[in-house]
């Protein structure tokens, strides 16, 4: 039954994170060195404001996993696994157990290495934190799925909210938040704080600006499944776009209006916690540089089939041969220059889905 289960839930779950969890082990492991990772550990231990920043991590964590089991329950070639509710419930809970302490690998490895430098430096408040906030997760987790196999078609509270227009640039940032929030709230969260804690690592040793460079990098790949979203909302809701009277430069400007407005937190949160060796023209330099290659990633999907293994391999080899080009000295600008002139190059020598006004 373990291994039924393991294909159904856990394989499928890590093949499709494989690009997000690879990029999380480089960041984590890729260029920080032990020492920075050991230092940061300790200063959660005594900090239960960055202690519980890591709960929160792992509780977004845990809702992906989660969510992702119930979609497959509700999956129309997973309805046979309905007959598993006539398993006895405490057998049912152990093999729900399986599944999510497979899932949340990643989670209790890391929470193993706090407990045990816990342990070490006898830090037991942290230590029955950290054991409470993994069993309540864990648990959580057992008892959500489960409910959910038991309650195929749960009924969900609506409630009436006023009609108002909302204006064309708003469309896909609204259908973001209603219809894939755990996207939204992944995606922003993770990039934000990824953002945030390259700054804070600046005071804590002598870096110099391609360590935001590199820290903007992976925060423009974190944003990486956004261009297929708006490619795949227009082709769905809105089939009469490409005969409106638009012409390709009104639809650039909206395009680039609406990635600018998806990219506008990340500045605010930039200019906030901008370290004192780095100065705000360069900041907002990287924020060009940022929505330039935003552009560039809308431009390559838009309109077209991409197969998710090959976009995946196209994202990592772009992050390694980024990091290899960062850590050459090259500057933002080049960087800021390569995004924006890809952008125009590729947008004039492809067919795109963009239709001129007579």
């Amino acid at each position: 039954m373990r291994s039924l289960v393991s294909r159904l839930f856990v394989r499928p779950f890590y093949a499709q994170n494989a690009g997000t969890l690879l990029i999380g082990l480089l960041l984590a492991f890729g260029f920080m060195r032990a020492s920075d990772h050991e230092a940061l550990i300790d200063a959660a231990l005594g900090s239960p404001m960055l202690l519980g920043f890591f709960m929160s991590l792992w509780g977004l964590y845990t809702l992906k996993a989660v969510a992702f089991v119930r979609s497959q329950l509700a999956a129309p070639e997973q309805l046979f696994f309905n007959a598993f509710r006539l398993i006895a419930a405490p057998v049912r809970g152990l093999i729900w157990l399986w599944v999510v302490v497979d899932l949340l690998i990643p989670i209790l490895g890391y929470a193993g290495w706090m407990l045990f430098r816990a342990v070490r430096f006898a830090q037991w408040p942290a230590v029955y934190a950290i054991t409470t906030a993994v069993t309540g997760l864990v648990t959580v987790s057992v008892i959500w799925v489960d409910y959910r196999l038991r309650h195929p078609s749960p009924t969900r509270l609506r409630l009436s909210l006023p009609s108002l227009p909302i204006p064309y640039l708003l469309f896909f940032p609204t259908y973001w938040l209603r219809k894939e929030p755990i996207s939204l709230v992944l995606t922003k969260v993770s990039s934000g704080l990824l953002l945030v804690g390259v700054c804070l690592l600046y005071p804590t040793d002598d870096y110099d600006e391609r360590l935001l460079l590199i820290g903007l990098l992976l925060a423009v790949l974190f944003h990486a499944a956004v261009s297929r979203q708006v490619s795949a909302f227009d082709r769905h809701y809105l089939l009469l776009l490409d005969n409106m009277p638009y012409s390709v430069w009104q639809r650039i400007t909206q395009y680039l209006a609406l990635y600018a407005l998806i990219w506008l937190p990340e500045l605010a949160l930039l200019l906030r916690h901008c370290p004192d060796a780095v100065a705000v023209q360069y900041v907002l330099l990287l924020w060009l540089t940022g929505l330039g290659w935003l552009l560039l990633l809308h431009t390559l999907v838009y309109g077209r089939q991409v197969d998710p293994d090959r976009w995946l391999a196209c994202l990592f080899a772009t992050f390694v041969l980024g990091l290899l080009t960062i850590m050459a000295h090259v500057p933002a600008s080049v960087w800021c220059a390569l995004g924006w002139g890809a952008t125009i190059v590729v947008s004039r020598f492809r067919r795109l889905p963009l239709r001129v006004a007579p």
